[in-house]
């Protein structure tokens, strides 16, 4: 008897072979940093000018496409309805303000705060949900690839239904480190496990002169760790940058 074995992967009960949100057949993997913010940032990319991606195991990595490399991808799979129809509205509304802060971001580091009514036209409630939602997808992809130990159903919910995940929050401040080069990049998800389980994970999302802090928060909300922190449950036409 000859047995095929299976090329099933499963991460949290999470067929690694479908889309980790609705859990169709998955086709892609997301950008980990938002291919239009790599676009402006760096311009055009290509095998004669490439990006250099780095890791904490290799560095100087050239990349020559930013739509087409897997190394700039999550491991974790999402359906092309996800990723277009479904969170298209998400990650428009993070390009908008990224677009934004990094125009004017000398301004608003002085000022020490961003008013959104300036960033979006229309509903500005809306879109701060967006931009929340957008981090919720990014979080839940790397969640999925590096196996952090968060209960991924609720990233689900508020993804499909355009709901505020209510442990997720924000915080805009400067890039930390030196500026002497244009980079872009995640840093390593930092967790609090208790029996299991996180309790407290953090992580921040680099792109040139700003960084978002994210931040899973269950029962302990700090008001040091939550300082200048925002969430669209408690709405505010203006944000505060932390430094």
């Amino acid at each position: 008897m000859i047995a095929r074995r299976s090329t099933k992967r499963y991460v949290f009960g999470i067929d690694m072979n479908k889309c980790w949100i609705c859990e169709k057949q998955g086709n892609t993997g997301e950008h980990l940093i938002k291919a239009s913010d790599l676009k402006t940032l760096f311009g055009e990319v290509s095998q004669s000018s490439p990006l250099y991606f780095h890791t904490s195991k290799a560095k100087n990595i050239p990349v020559g496409s930013i739509k087409r490399s897997k190394r700039l991808k999550s491991d974790a799979l999402i359906c092309n309805d996800c990723n277009s129809r479904k969170t298209q509205p998400y990650d428009r509304a993070w390009e908008q303000l990224s677009i934004y802060l990094r125009s004017n971001w000398d301004t608003h580091y002085h000022s020490g705060m961003v008013d959104l009514t300036k960033v979006f036209r229309g509903n500005v409630r809306e879109s701060v949900l967006y931009v929340h939602l957008f981090f919720v997808k990014l979080f839940g992809c790397r969640i999925i690839q590096d196996n952090v130990p968060i209960n991924i159903a609720p990233f689900q919910y508020s993804l499909l239904h355009a709901k505020p995940h209510k442990n997720i929050y924000l915080s805009i401040g400067p890039r930390p480190g030196e500026l002497q080069k244009k980079y872009a990049g995640v840093t390593p998800i930092e967790s609090l496990n208790i029996n299991g389980g996180s309790a407290f994970a953090t992580w921040l999302y680099m792109v040139d002169t700003i960084s978002v802090n994210i931040l899973y928060v269950t029962k302990y909300r700090h008001p040091n760790v939550m300082k200048n922190t925002f969430h669209p449950e408690k709405f505010l036409s203006k944000i505060k940058i932390k430094k």
